[in-house]
């Protein structure tokens, strides 16, 4: 089954500027009753097949009628929706909206927006005008809220929505009622993207030295360069390799404690002598990508001058 959205908005304009009393006038501008959106939830009920607003056939007149929703929601997400009268010119308008799954069922919940006075619900399954919202000559509109599920439900989903243009003569006589209907679906899911590994062209599989036993007097210095290979002989260039003075930290002293290697695969190192004559052991190290690490170093002997 596809996890589309199919909202069925009804859009039923009640207005209550027909009845013969003025406190049945004031009620139905407040807005009609729930269930005459014409939807198959309402048994496709409307204010003009229930003995009122019935002088004309439903949606003969000249006015359009319509829902505007975007084309796709999220999840829980608050959905904004203008219902609007095109080419009118009549003194009321009047509109009641619901919105069905594919099972018709009514689903997500309707609300006003915050600080407008111009609709109204009392369960969130229908929303409506008020007696402030009806009083629109000419092009009446009206924008609301619809809070989408926040679980997936059977797509599609669809407004159904009435609206009524009135000719505010205090009869229900000479109205004109129209239906409309808009759909929206669940956006798709993004698909969170696999980053891709990333590999090193070579990895450290050994470490060698240009000597290993270098000779030096009283503060003579000298170069060790470092050696990296990886598998294949390849050079990996970019590796780091550490050093350190195992023994005889008196004795010597080394120019740095890292140093990258460069596209030979190849890191140098400075060993000084002090003034004190001995062995020192100094170790270089390199690690790869898993942890791996691999040893060389040197035996330094400093000898009097």
């Amino acid at each position: 089954m596809k996890n589309y959205f199919k909202i069925a908005a009804y859009f039923v304009f009640v207005t209550g500027i027909m009845g013969i009393s003025a406190s049945t006038i004031f009620a139905l501008s407040g807005g009609p009753a729930d269930g005459r959106t014409g939807s198959p939830a309402d048994s496709l009920k409307t204010c003009n097949d229930t003995g009122c607003h019935n002088s004309f056939t439903l949606n003969s007149g000249k006015a359009t009628f319509s829902i505007s929703a975007p084309d796709n929601y999220t999840l829980g997400e608050v959905v904004p929706i203008t219902i609007s009268f095109g080419n009118s010119s009549t003194l009321k308008h009047g509109f009641e909206l619901s919105a069905l799954d594919a099972k018709d069922n009514h689903i997500g919940t309707f609300s006003s927006v915050a600080g407008d006075n111009k609709t109204q619900t009392s369960n969130g399954n229908y929303i409506k005008h008020t007696s402030a919202g009806s009083s629109q000559s000419g092009n009446a509109s009206w924008n609301v809220q619809w809070t989408a599920p926040t679980s997936a439900v059977q797509d599609p989903v669809t407004f159904y929505a009435a609206g009524n243009e009135a000719n505010f003569d205090f009869t229900p006589q000479g109205d004109y009622i129209y239906t409309t209907t808009e759909q929206i679906s669940a956006a798709a899911a993004t698909p969170t993207a696999t980053p891709t590994p990333t590999t090193s062209e070579c990895e450290p599989d050994a470490i060698t030295l240009d000597t290993k036993k270098p000779n030096l007097k009283l503060g003579e210095s000298k170069t060790i360069t470092v050696t990296v290979r990886g598998s294949d002989d390849c050079k990996p260039e970019g590796a780091t390799v550490n050093a350190v003075i195992k023994t005889g930290k008196d004795r010597v002293t080394i120019d740095a404690t890292t140093a990258t290697t460069d596209a030979n695969g190849q890191a140098t190192f400075t060993i000084t002598a002090g003034q004190k004559k001995g062995n020192s052991k100094v170790v270089f190290t390199v690690e790869d990508s898993e942890g791996e690490v691999y040893t060389a170093f040197v035996t330094v002997k400093i000898r009097k001058k």
